[in-house]
């Protein structure tokens, strides 16, 4: 839900491009005003995923409307992939600077390559290396919304701006998710693999029953 929230808040805000959210300076103007086209690329597409992501995981979708479950893949990769290339194509103009940039370029280069690379598993049928790789690219998408929550906490922790905070935000936003993601699923697959021994294990101890 936050997700959504996220997405279609950003639509209204970007659809305006006026009134700063949460005290965020000018110089995000700026920033939209040096690279206009990259910048309205990944602030009006980039949502979309933000939006159409928790859906992708939900088992029912793909069980019951395997077709909707594929266009909306798709409609997420491309929406990824082309507010990614926005997104790096304005990460040189960071409001908070070169560190900032990076971070953000950082991201930007991470969340094109995952998604891209989820596709192509999908199209092998790598199912398992899909599930996973697109684990991480929305773990990378979600960034949208934790940043958002961390600016507050900016406020609250003495930074004057946004662009003060950027330079922050531009690893905290998505790092941990990633992070998190990783510790997950490396949990996921230790539990499996107990599972198995578990199941194995019972099935070799059961006594042999011979028909007569």
């Amino acid at each position: 839900m936050l997700a959504v929230a996220v997405a279609a808040y950003s639509s209204r805000y970007y659809g305006v491009l006026e009134n700063a959210w949460f005290g965020i300076d000018p110089k995000i103007k700026a920033v939209i005003l040096q690279a206009p086209l990259p910048a309205l690329l990944h602030m009006l597409i980039a949502p979309v995923a933000l939006a159409l992501g928790p859906f992708q995981f939900y088992p029912g979708l793909r069980m019951r409307h395997p077709k909707l479950h594929r266009w909306s893949g798709r409609v997420y990769v491309v929406t990824c992939i082309a507010g990614g290339v926005g997104a790096l194509a304005t990460a040189p103009f960071a409001s908070g600077g070169v560190i900032a940039g990076l971070g953000f370029g950082l991201l930007a280069v991470l969340w094109i390559g995952t998604t891209a690379a989820a596709w192509i598993s999908a199209v092998r049928r790598s199912f398992a290396r899909h599930r996973l790789l697109m684990r991480f690219s929305y773990a990378m998408t979600f960034g949208a919304v934790v940043l958002r929550l961390q600016i507050p906490i900016g406020f609250a922790l003495g930074y004057e701006s946004y662009s003060s905070m950027s330079p922050v935000l531009a690893f905290t936003s998505w790092i941990p998710n990633v992070v998190i993601v990783a510790l997950y699923s490396t949990w996921q697959t230790w539990r499996c693999s107990q599972s198995g021994k578990l199941n194995a294990s019972s099935a070799s101890s059961r006594p042999n029953v011979v028909n007569r």
